[in-house]
């Protein structure tokens, strides 16, 4: 998965938002050997909201995203999505599948819009990794750094305002994700993904959204949000 930025600045975003990252699951591989992998993925297509996994089903397939956009989530005992991350073009889930006696996946996924992605069944990733230990290291980082997500998610609710933590989410999934436009960056996210994201309720997601509108920092739409000026999100 490539790196989450580790500031919390609003201001800090980057403009080159759109570009695929590197695939941190073939880091240090030779392209022969990449190639060889790939060529040994399926390729499948899910449509907008599919669902691509479920929590309770058994982790017997590795997924890396090409196109699109995927939700990773879990669900509450009331029937409550509660979104842990989104994930992009380049990331990986699924990694339970590398290990021998696979064990249900963490959560679920859901396509955001059209996604197609590769994907390999659980002998392919057994013989994988024994062949190229490198990517059996790759993705036990790439775990290690969905944790170190968390954590930090974790240690935000404790510490910053919610105010702090959505300004955060916003320009994060911006730099991430975010269209650049000549007004700003275009985000697609609802309101409730974004107090899932942010951990805090709907009604503090509306509300510190019509406020920042009616400073100029952002412009609300359906299902988008245009980042205008990130630095008076958190403003006095």
């Amino acid at each position: 998965m490539h790196s989450l930025h580790s500031s919390r600045n609003p201001t800090r975003m980057n403009h080159q938002a759109s570009m695929t990252p590197s695939i941190a699951l073939f880091r240090g591989l030779e392209k022969r050997d990449v190639d060889l992998i790939q060529a040994a993925a399926t390729r499948r297509t899910f449509k907008a909201t599919e669902t691509i996994i479920r929590s309770e089903d058994p982790a017997l397939q590795l997924f890396l995203i090409d196109v699109g956009a995927v939700d990773y989530y879990v669900l509450k005992d009331d029937g409550r999505k509660i979104l842990l991350h989104r994930l992009l073009p380049g990331n990986i889930f699924g990694v339970a599948a590398f290990l021998a006696e696979p064990t249900g996946y963490l959560g679920s996924a859901e396509a955001v819009r059209v996604v197609d992605a590769n994907t390999w069944d659980h002998q392919a990733v057994r013989r994988f990794a024994t062949i190229y230990p490198q990517l059996a290291e790759n993705a036990l980082r790439i775990a290690l750094h969905y944790v170190a997500i968390y954590a930090k998610r974790h240690i935000s609710v404790v510490t910053d305002s919610a105010q702090e933590r959505l300004a955060w989410v916003l320009t994060n999934l911006g730099s991430r994700a975010g269209h650049v436009l000549a007004a700003g960056v275009e985000i697609e996210i609802r309101n409730e993904d974004l107090a899932s994201l942010a951990d805090v309720n709907f009604f503090t997601v509306s509300r510190l959204l019509q406020r920042w509108e009616r400073r100029g920092a952002i412009e609300k739409t359906r299902g988008k949000v245009l980042i205008r000026s990130p630095e008076k999100m958190l403003a006095a």
